[in-house]
């Protein structure tokens, strides 16, 4: 994702608010210096509010490439200006470049589960991260008190499974389902409807379980007995 004005060009152009992301940005083939870390200093400025900014630590330069490697550290979700200096050259020209601080989520799938938990749901959008405790899932009604948890399963710069616990909530009580950027932001809702979420009547109802162990196998064996099952049923255990 390679954004370019004035002859400038960020990659990416787009970051989480609270990961550390690797920009690369490339200056005109005219640039008419030979390039050194320590001669760049770079900022990203808050458009709404530009008394607030954030330092890049410029980590790397390519002088053949006219790439200068700067890490950012995160900020508050919006849109800022980036502003680059040089120690001889001065301010680079960088008008009209917008470097875009947020995750959002552009879908979830499904969007409604059953009140006794398992329905795995898949998250998608973009900035996310790539350990489960960068994205926490939860179910809100009520703000944060009695959240219902969605354990994140896998997940990836772009998409974000879980598994949804059980709740004492009623049949059709509507929710939101946030996914949030560590504790300190919810990634945002685009649009706002597609974080909705409904707890359903299971389709599948379990009537009786049964424990044995079978002498020929020399095994444990657990029979389920319902109904409603439909493709290849999966069993958890203790969550």
């Amino acid at each position: 994702m390679t954004e370019t004005r004035s002859g400038v060009a960020l990659d990416p152009y787009t970051a989480s608010p609270v990961l550390k992301t690797q920009i690369n940005i490339t200056l005109e083939d005219d640039f008419p210096y030979e390039m050194f870390k320590e001669d760049f200093s770079v900022n990203a400025t808050n458009i709404s509010n530009p008394e607030y900014f954030r330092p890049m630590n410029v980590i790397a330069v390519y002088d053949e490439l006219r790439i200068l490697t700067a890490m950012f550290g995160g900020a508050w979700t919006g849109d800022y200006t980036i502003d680059i200096r040089h120690r001889a050259y001065g301010l680079v020209d960088t008008r009209g470049l917008t470097f875009i601080v947020g995750s959002n989520v552009t879908s979830i799938s499904p969007q409604q589960g059953s009140k006794y938990g398992g329905t795995l749901v898949t998250i998608t959008g973009n900035n996310f991260g790539t350990v489960p405790t960068d994205n926490p899932v939860q179910i809100s009604t009520l703000g944060g008190v009695g959240s219902v948890d969605c354990y994140v399963q896998t997940i990836n710069p772009e998409q974000i499974t879980c598994r949804v616990d059980a709740t004492e909530k009623d049949m059709d009580t509507e929710a939101k389902m946030i996914t949030f950027l560590k504790t300190s932001e919810e990634a945002l809702c685009v649009p706002n409807d597609t974080c909705t979420w409904t707890y359903k009547e299971p389709e599948a109802i379990l009537e009786s379980r049964e424990l044995a162990f079978d002498a020929a196998s020399q095994q444990w064996q657990l029979s389920i007995v319902g109904y409603g099952f439909s493709g290849t049923p999966e069993l958890y255990i203790g969550g």
